[in-house]
C-alpha cells in the first residue's frame, strides 16, 4: 500500500505492509515541494512537482508503481445528503439528480462519486438513506494524473484528504462510554498545513463535513518575515522557536513580536473554524463536539493545542499518525521520523486504505 501526499510545503510518500498485528512501515520519504508548485490543494506546476517526486522515489528506493493520492481544496465538494432508500445500482443516478443542488459548477466538467453511509426511517415511515457526495472539477484532478504519468506511476485510488485523516486517527475518534442516544457526538480533526487548514468532522469513523480554509503556517511565517524584515527561512525558524507563550512565560521583544503574528493568523483560523462548527450545528440535529485532534506541520507550534483548547473549550490533542504503526527502529532514522510525523497523517491514512 503505497501512498503519496502532495503538500504545499512538502511531498510525503509512505508504504505500509499489513500484518497479523496491524500495519508496519516498509518505506517512507519526504522532500520539499517546488516553490509555487502546490498551493491550496492544487498542483500548479506538474512538471516541477513530478521532478521532485521522481528524485524522492529514487532516493528512498521505492519501486512500487501503483500509488494512492488524495485531493483537497475549496473546489472539492463533500456533502452528506439524504435520498430515498434505493438499491446500490440505482445510487449514482439518484445522486446525479440531486447533485446540482450542491455542486456549483458544470456537472459535465466534474468528477462525482458517492457512498451510502447508513439507513433510517422518517417519522412518516419513509425509508431513507444518508449518502456522502464528493465532487471535484476535472481540472483539479488532471494535474495529479500528469505528475503520476511523468513519474511513471499508475493511479490506484484518488481519495480525499479528510477521509484519509479519519482513517489515520480512527482509533482516537470514538469512545463508547460517551456514546449519545439523543444526538451526534462529533470529533474534529484540524489539519494545519502550510497553505491551508483542513477541517474534518467525523461521527464515529464516518465523514460528516469537510472544509478547506485557505490560511496556514506560511501566512504566519510571512507575517513574521514582513514585520521583522527577515527572510522566510529565518522567520520559519523563529516561528518554531517562539510558538504561543503561556501566561507565566516571558519573552524578549523579537519573540513577542513573532508571537503577535502567530496569534493573528491563529485567530483567523479559529474564526473560520468556529463559523463552520456553528454552520454544521444549524444543519444537523443535536450535536456535541467531543474533542479536537491536531495534525499537520503547524501542530508542532508550541502551545497551539492549549490555545485551541481554550478557544473552543473542548479537549484538544496533537494526533500521532504513527501510534499504531510498527516501525523497525534498526532500519529507520527515528529522530527524523519523530520530526516528520506531525505532517504524515494524510499519507498514513491513504496507505491504510485497502481498496
Amino acid at each position: 500500500m503505497f501512498a503519496i501526499d502532495f503538500g504545499a510545503r512538502s511531498i510525503k510518500v509512505v508504504k505500509l505492509v499489513k500484518t497479523d498485528k496491524g500495519y508496519e512501515l516498509d518505506n517512507y520519504g519526504a522532500a520539499f515541494s517546488p516553490e509555487g508548485g502546490i498551493a491550496g490543494g492544487e498542483i500548479i506546476n506538474p512538471i516541477a512537482t513530478a521532478d521532485v517526486l521522481e528524485d524522492l522515489l529514487s532516493e528512498i528506493g521505492m519501486r512500487d508503481r501503483r500509488a494512492m493520492v488524495a485531493i483537497t481544496g475549496q473546489k472539492v465538494i463533500v456533502r452528506e445528503i439524504s435520498l430515498p432508500l434505493m438499491e446500490e445500482k440505482e445510487l449514482m443516478s439518484g445522486v446525479m439528480w440531486e447533485a446540482p443542488k450542491y455542486v456549483p459548477y458544470d456537472l459535465d466538467e466534474a468528477i462525482i462519486d458517492a457512498e451510502k453511509v447508513d439507513e433510517y426511517t422518517e417519522k412518516d415511515g419513509n425509508k431513507m438513506m444518508r449518502v456522502l457526495l464528493v465532487a471535484t472539477p476535472k481540472d483539479v484532478v488532471h494535474p495529479y494524473m500528469e505528475v503520476l504519468k511523468k513519474a511513471r506511476l499508475i493511479p490506484k485510488v484518488v481519495d480525499i484528504v479528510s477521509s484519509a485523516n479519519i482513517r489515520t486517527f480512527s482509533n482516537d475518534l470514538f469512545d463508547e462510554s460517551k456514546e449519545q442516544n439523543d444526538g451526534s457526538l462529533i470529533n474534529i480533526i484540524l489539519s494545519m498545513g502550510a497553505s491551508s487548514t483542513i477541517l474534518t468532522l467525523a461521527e464515529k469513523n464516518h465523514l460528516k463535513f469537510s472544509r478547506d480554509i485557505l490560511v496556514g503556517g506560511n501566512d504566519m511565517t510571512n507575517a513574521i518575515a514582513k514585520s521583522q524584515n527577515i527572510s522566510f527561512t529565518e522567520a520559519e525558524a523563529l516561528k518554531r522557536k517562539t510558538g504561543i507563550a503561556l501566561e507565566a512565560e516571558e519573552q524578549d521583544k523579537k519573540h513577542n513580536e513573532a508571537e503577535k503574528n502567530i496569534l493573528k493568523i491563529a485567530n483567523q483560523i479559529t474564526k473560520e473554524v468556529r463559523k463552520s462548527l456553528n454552520y454544521f450545528k444549524t444543519q444537523s440535529q443535536k450535536v456535541k463536539y467531543n474533542k479536537m485532534i491536531l495534525s499537520g506541520g503547524c501542530a508542532n507550534i508550541k502551545n497551539i493545542d492549549k490555545f485551541l483548547g481554550e478557544q473552543f473549550e473542548i479537549p484538544t490533542v496533537i494526533g500521532d499518525p504513527l501510534k499504531q504503526i510498527a516501525i523497525d527502529k534498526s532500519s529507520f532514522n527515528m529522530e527524523r521520523i519523530e520530526k516528520l510525523k506531525g505532517s504524515l497523517a494524510t499519507v498514513i491514512g491513504l496507505a491504510k486504505r485497502e481498496k
